[in-house]
């Protein structure tokens, strides 16, 4: 329970201090999907940097990607929000379609590049087939980030609340998204892939079996 509530305190501040800074929440929200692509017992919070790290000339134009389709159309349709008199329902209307197009690959997108090494063409047609890995997990993931745009332009001051829960959410339901997809393309099952994912685990960099702290421990009482 205590390692829990340590990640959920440390995922949190991350995610709120690098949306805080705006520019760096895009490569935060990468680096906190592949920290979570980790089985709890085995990832550690390095794993957001070496993440970041890894894909960093693809979060340029990623970042840069999504400041245009979401963190502007938002503020936009802030200020309209705030400032009725001043709606322009032609800005208004680009800005929502923008918004959603930024939703979409915000929920896919990281998924894609904690995953695979592809160029920034690769990364706008992945991002797309990755919500028919499963339309449901796709809706549910759009509708999350829906609800968070909305919390950001109604009711900010709860926003914090969702800062681990949603990249958590999300990240599991676009990695199943993933693997259908990639079992597809290698014409086998999820559960063959999952299979072999748990057995590459269960083995450390030279094919040996790992023992964790936990099998250990008990060894040592027995």
């Amino acid at each position: 329970m205590g390692d829990y509530a340590f990640e959920f305190l440390v995922i949190t501040l991350l995610v709120a201090v690098s949306a805080l800074s705006v520019i760096f929440f895009v490569p935060m929200i990468v680096g906190v999907t592949g920290y979570f692509s980790n089985d709890i017992d085995t990832r550690r919070f390095k794993d957001v940097f070496t993440t970041i790290g890894k894909n960093w000339k693809i979060l340029i134009f990623y970042t840069i990607f999504q400041l245009v389709m979401i963190v502007f159309p938002t503020l936009n349709i802030y200020f309209f929000n705030t400032h009725p008199e001043n709606v322009n329902y032609f800005v208004l209307a680009v800005c929502v379609i923008a918004l959603l197009v930024g939703v979409v690959y915000l929920a896919t997108a990281p998924t894609v590049i904690a995953n695979m090494d592809v160029k920034f063409r690769q990364l706008v047609y992945d991002g797309i087939m990755m919500l028919f890995g499963s339309l449901w997990r796709s809706a549910v993931s759009v509708l999350i980030i829906i609800g968070i745009v909305a919390l950001v332009i109604f009711y900010p001051y709860v926003l914090p609340l969702t800062l681990y829960a949603a990249p958590f959410a999300i990240s599991r339901l676009m990695a199943e998204n993933f693997l259908k997809l990639k079992a597809k393309a290698m014409n086998t099952s999820v559960f063959e892939l999952k299979k072999k994912q748990n057995e590459d685990d269960y083995l450390d960099e030279r094919g040996a079996i790992r023992r964790d702290k936990n099998m250990e421990n008990k060894d040592e009482k027995d």
